[in-house]
């Protein structure tokens, strides 16, 4: 729903009676001027509350807007005594009145709160007055449960951010493929940061400039960084060039890529709703999340599900409400969920009260009925602690397994790597090949950075390592697969059990088998990780 779309209901509440109205935001102002205006169009008193000024009545006159405190409404007690006064008093009961009242969830643990506000509601269904409460969060006793009516307030849209734009520039002609530009770089932002985003630009650079669109998508990136929920990447890795491997995925993804093109919406084709990248660690799950944002050229958004939990009562769901409205704003995009298995564990829900299996809904609810294109790369390595829920079709259009890497995909990594680092002397990778036998793709870099130290040791004035190096970076490590055997079986056999498609062309065969005389020795931890039963 649109912000013409949300306001536009909140009229049709007001008008259908409805005596209490919750409005999710942290616009206050926007929210209050929409309100507002709603309020002058169809003869309504509006007036304000909030802690510091008190109440305040707004009047139009001419274009200018005039405020008139009322007294004795300072405090949250006084006001709503205020309103009962006016409902049950004959010559206010007529006067059709609007009240916004900001903050006033602040005030919900006193008993006298809720208690003038319940027997508020039961009152003003039968007169042309309303009251609508304004907080960031959610946070509703459940004595007035039955008695409010909660309506989210989207961020900006296009048109919204159009209008903020139009204001800046004071009637400046700019081109309107800039224009576009301007608007994709603020989605996501509130009006204030859109304003202020746009206001820099044009101080910069001016708002005829390809630049500007940069310094927008700049204060973005800050501004989604400071909610502390979501973060910004800017990636430059593409799925040919940075993935070594996994060419069912790369097919699949290339030809989802199509699906964002105009023709293709003539044709009828959807957005991609997302996918789920199980298996071995290590093996390019993440590094495909920010391969698929950068060939896409779309922005790529990090979900931190371990930020969204906070202690107060209402903020955790709230904190997932707003970064999926942030990631809608932003769309189209692809929105990022690294090991999703560990911020989804909904066991112990009479510990936390119930907040985990809530925001685990949420997202399950999300991901099932959205309708904007974010494009979600969850990543999980324990498919034990994956709900079933997650896994059914609906939530992803498909579930991939990543396996250890076969001889031909070991060789491409480190090509991969060896020309990201600089490095073009090597051209025989047989001997690498098997003897990073059991090695993923993080092993096989940290291998080519290994020998880079080497072979500098050795001689300051070296340009480039040889195979002696790399094998000699090889030979102390004792890979991830050797280390945590059971689990890593496990998940291999999961992947050959047609839960999951294949990310790669052909399965790796290759046994993990510790060789005769060796022993890998291991943390009480990893023991402990490492038992997995059919």
């Amino acid at each position: 729903m649109n912000s013409k779309q949300t306001f536009e209901n909140i009229r049709d509440l007001i008008k259908a009676n409805y005596p209490l109205i919750y409005a999710v935001t942290t616009e206050y102002n926007r929210s209050l001027t929409y309100i507002r205006d709603l309020s002058t169009k169809n003869g309504y008193k509006f007036q304000v509350w909030d802690c510091v000024t008190g109440l305040r009545e707004h009047k139009k006159v001419d274009k200018n807007i005039e405020f008139q405190e009322i007294a004795g409404c300072q405090d949250y007690i006084g006001l709503l005594d205020y309103i009962i006064k006016t409902t049950d008093e004959k010559e206010t009961q007529s006067e059709k009145e609007i009240f916004l009242i900001e903050d006033l969830h602040r005030y919900f643990d006193q008993v006298e709160t809720f208690t003038r506000l319940r027997k508020l509601a039961e009152k003003l269904r039968f007169y042309d007055k309303h009251i609508i409460l304004t907080g960031p969060f959610i946070k509703i006793p459940d004595e007035l449960e039955k008695f409010v009516t909660v309506v989210n307030i989207p961020l900006p849209d296009r048109k919204d951010l159009e209008k903020n734009l139009d204001y800046i520039s004071r009637g400046e002609k700019i081109d309107d493929d800039l224009k576009k530009h301007f608007i994709d770089s603020a989605l996501g932002m509130t009006d204030m940061e859109a304003f202020l985003a746009f206001q820099l630009a044009k101080q910069k650079v001016g708002l005829q400039t390809k630049e500007a669109a940069q310094i927008i998508s700049m204060e973005k990136e800050q501004i989604i960084k400071k909610s502390g929920i979501l973060d910004y990447y800017q990636v430059n890795q593409d799925l040919e060039s940075s993935l070594g491997g996994l060419d069912n995925l790369k097919d699949w993804l290339t030809k989802r890529e199509k699906s964002f093109q105009r023709k293709a919406k003539d044709f009828g084709l959807q957005e991609p709703k997302g996918i789920l990248l199980v298996g071995v660690p290590g093996c390019g799950k993440s590094l495909t999340a920010k391969c698929v944002a950068a060939s896409w050229k779309q922005p790529l958004l990090k979900l931190d599900i371990g930020k969204v939990f906070q202690a107060e009562v209402g903020a955790s769901e709230n904190n997932i409400r707003q970064a999926i409205e942030t990631a809608e704003a932003v769309a189209p995009c692809v929105l990022w969920i690294d090991e999703i298995e560990k911020g989804l564990n909904t066991g112990g829900g009479e510990k936390d009260g119930g907040t985990n299996s809530r925001v685990f809904s949420t997202i399950l609810t999300w991901m099932q009925e959205k309708t904007k294109p974010v494009f979600v790369v969850a990543t999980a390595n324990n498919i034990q602690a994956l709900p079933p829920e997650l896994l059914r079709k609906g939530r992803f259009d498909e579930i991939f397994f990543v396996d250890l890497p076969t001889k031909e995909e070991r060789k491409n990594i480190f090509k991969i790597h060896l020309k990201r680092y600089g490095q073009g002397s090597i051209v025989n990778f047989e001997e690498l090949v098997e003897k990073s036998k059991y090695f993923n793709g993080a092993e096989i870099e940290e291998c080519v950075k290994e020998a880079m130290f080497i072979a500098y040791d050795e001689n300051q004035d070296v340009k480039e390592i040889t195979l002696k190096h790399l094998l000699a970076a090889i030979e102390p490590i004792i890979p991830l697969a050797m280390t945590m055997q059971q689990q890593i079986n496990f998940l291999r056999q999961f992947g050959k059990s047609k839960r999951a498609r294949p990310a790669s062309k052909e399965f790796n065969e290759e046994e993990i088998t510790v060789e005769e005389g060796k022993t890998v020795l291991k943390t009480k931890a990893e023991k402990d990780f490492d038992i997995y039963s059919e």
